[in-house]
């Protein structure tokens, strides 16, 4: 009797990038990723029935609209990437790059951000609100910079050069703010906030260049989020030097991409 044996699997080329990955990197799956954040985060806007311009007036709203959907969201992005097996490149870069003075960007972004927490009217904190303002603050870095300047390079880094990973990316992070017009934003504020977001996201996508990193950005970003919101329960006024923060981060975007826009990066 003749014994049948399995046929032997076909091993991946020696030059293949994604050999050994637990799941081969691809556009559609980090496009996947990011839709669901936002499924899972709208989901929970809805079922709070938020209205856009009340969010955090309250310790409930700043709870319920702002910390909890933004950790179900992150809770999400737990479970997909490691199943996926794509922390490293999510999280870090082969190289970096970009000139150093760049790095004016993030510092001015920074004391900023400590410089209108300073400014907070102190007289209207509480425990509680302190308590869900971080989570949501961290809540927000890790969701919005995961699903936009994490996975989402991970897969537009298959297929394109570094200037359309920045760009892609950044029209991304931008768009994920779009539907806050069905939530009570009216759409001239929507529209300005649109380009705020793309200019923002411009500079944190050269601090991951800059830095190698996205944890960087992750801190960044909800240090940033953190202080902006806690002006709404607190009754505080936003700091006017905030408005500087604009034009810097375009210049220091601008020459980091310009660096290596033409390149192809590896993955980490």
């Amino acid at each position: 009797m003749t014994e049948t044996r399995p046929a032997a699997a076909t091993p991946a080329p020696a030059d293949d990038p994604y050999a050994g990955w637990r799941v081969r990197p691809t556009i559609p799956i980090a496009i996947g990723v990011y839709l669901g954040y936002l499924a899972i985060f709208y989901s929970v806007w809805a079922i709070n029935d938020v209205d856009y311009e009340h969010i955090g007036k309250t310790v409930s709203s700043t709870k319920l609209h702002y910390a909890m959907p933004t950790l179900s969201g992150c809770a999400f992005l737990l479970v997909a990437v490691t199943a996926l097996g794509w922390w490293r490149p999510t999280l870090f870069d082969k190289s970096r790059n970009g000139p150093s003075w760049a790095w004016i960007g993030p510092i001015v972004m920074f004391g900023l951000a400590i410089a209108t927490l300073a400014s907070l009217n102190g007289g209207h904190w509480s425990n509680e609100l302190i308590l869900w303002s971080v989570l949501g603050g961290i809540g927000v870095g890790i969701g919005e910079e995961t699903i936009t300047r994490g996975t989402m390079l991970v897969g537009l880094r298959t297929k394109y050069p570094e200037l359309k990973v920045w760009l892609f990316s950044t029209l991304l992070f931008s768009a994920l703010h779009f539907p806050n017009v069905f939530f009570g934003l009216a759409a001239p504020k929507m529209i300005v906030q649109l380009l705020f977001t793309f200019i923002m996201g411009s500079l944190f996508y050269a601090l991951r260049r800059l830095s190698g990193t996205l944890i960087l950005c992750i801190l960044l970003h909800g240090l940033w989020d953190s202080s902006i919101f806690l002006t709404t329960p607190t009754h505080s006024d936003k700091l006017a030097a905030s408005a500087l923060l604009y034009p810097v981060a375009i210049v220091c975007a601008f020459f980091v991409i310009r660096r290596i826009k033409d390149a192809r990066l590896p993955l980490g």
